[in-house]
């Protein structure tokens, strides 16, 4: 008995894996790690893909705007003017002279939209400051990226307000040249894409002689 109670006790058996157990394993970590790699790559491509994409529409968009939806004012001027049945005359107590004028208006239209101008008085003719004469035109519309021409015809005639106010009219009937300014507006709204419009007006001032004796007009300048 005393002998029993020296012997030590086996320690219990230890399971070892074998080789290819242990392979596997180590083969299937390395799986599950590269696998959870490539999900963020691919999950981090996708977001740097989505951000590109709105960059890209955003700055397509900007672009597009910045043409498409650029309102510009029209231009136009007074073009080809025809003197009709000028009569004149020039005395000690009276100076007068009266003419019927026709012409073409130019719009230049270089909006991606139509514009519709309104009907208004485009032209009004000046001498020496006092209205002799207006030009009327009518509704209508310049299609986009186009010019149109728009026909007027008005008659100029002085009145009282010359003779009295202002005696440089006399002379110059003398001299045969008539000094004539003329002012325009012209408004209407631009309409882009059918979607958006906006009112535009430009403003139109020309200077131009009447040559009493060729009964011409010359030397036509706007700006």
């Amino acid at each position: 008995m005393a002998q029993d109670s020296h012997i030590i006790p086996l320690a219990p058996p230890r399971a070892y894996p074998k080789s290819d157990q242990g392979l596997n394993l180590s083969k299937s970590i390395n799986y599950y790690n590269n696998h959870n790699n490539n999900k963020n790559r691919k999950s981090g491509k996708c977001f740097v893909y989505f951000l590109s994409t709105i960059v890209i529409l955003s700055i397509i968009m900007l672009i597009f705007s910045m043409v498409f939806f650029r309102f510009k004012s029209p231009s136009f001027e007074l073009d080809h003017i025809n003197v009709q049945n000028l009569r004149f005359s020039n005395s000690t107590n009276s100076s007068s002279f009266n003419m019927n004028m026709g012409g073409e208006i130019i719009v230049d239209n270089d909006n991606f939209g139509q514009i519709n101008y309104q009907d208004s008085s485009m032209s009004v003719f000046l001498y020496d400051n006092v209205t002799i004469g207006i030009a009327n035109v009518n509704v209508g519309r310049v299609e986009a990226r186009k010019s149109k021409r728009i026909g007027i015809s008005l008659q100029l005639r002085t009145n009282y307000q010359l003779n009295y106010s202002y005696g440089n009219l006399s002379s110059d009937i003398n001299s045969r040249m008539l000094k004539l300014t003329s002012f325009g507006e012209f408004r209407g709204k631009v309409k882009a894409m059918k979607i958006i419009s906006k009112h535009k007006t430009s403003i139109m001032n020309c200077t131009m002689n009447l040559n009493l004796t060729s009964q011409a007009i010359q030397d036509l300048l706007c700006s």
